[in-house]
């Protein structure tokens, strides 16, 4: 039988297993992390307060993790990457939910773009407010381009989805006041993730444009 790394009422051990043996005993290779999944999350009080890691670099990064999952109220999430020419395996952390304003890394591009496209989506719904995105979309094939690569990018988190509730990955206010809407925008300017800086001139032009109108 398969473990259950997903369920968070029950992985404790799971996760302390892989904590354990990942920072204590810095073994990287091995059947323990063939068979753990390449992310779930796990209660901060599991570990909180535990002599887990032996450097004190690793302490500090999992107390991070911990100490901001407890104050968003969330979990920590647990990413599984893998050197496959050499054959070892690696872990990276984070605080969950996602905010926007939030470091965009390779583990968060999925939540960052699905917040993203909830934001297009509201436009589209509430022209009023910043101006709809979508308004050139059906005519501007550049556009289109743009508005299918933020969704695909957004479809990474499709598997984690179907594991966990939304509200368990990423937190934003559906209502998308201004300090939101400036917290994303700096995420925008502040990586170089694929499509952010062309989103981030379009929705100068757009938000521009409207409060011209």
């Amino acid at each position: 039988m398969q473990p259950d790394y997903f369920d968070v009422s029950k992985n404790a051990e799971l996760a302390l297993e892989v904590f354990n043996t990942y920072y204590r005993k810095h073994i990287h290779s091995g059947k323990l992390f063939e068979e753990m999944p390449d992310f779930f999350l796990v209660k901060p009080e599991v570990l909180e307060g535990r002599d887990i890691a032996t450097r004190s670099s690793d302490k500090l990064l999992i107390d991070d993790a911990v100490g901001m999952a407890k104050e968003r109220k969330g979990h920590v999430g647990v990413y599984k990457h893998i050197n496959p020419k050499l054959g070892y395996f690696w872990l990276e952390l984070t605080a969950g939910p996602f905010m926007l304003g939030d470091k965009v890394t390779t583990n968060t591009k999925g939540e960052f773009f699905l917040l993203v496209t909830k934001f297009v989506d509201f436009t589209r719904q509430f022209p009023k407010i910043y101006g709809d995105l979508t308004a050139e979309a059906e005519t501007d094939k550049d556009l289109a381009l743009m508005f299918n690569g933020i969704k695909s990018a957004s479809e990474c988190l499709k598997n984690a989805l179907k594991i966990y509730p939304e509200h368990m990955l990423v937190s934003y206010n559906p209502k998308w006041p201004i300090t939101q809407v400036e917290r994303m925008m700096r995420s925008l300017k502040e990586n170089d993730l694929e499509w952010c800086d062309l989103f981030f001139e379009y929705l100068i032009y757009v938000m521009g444009k409207k409060s011209k109108s």
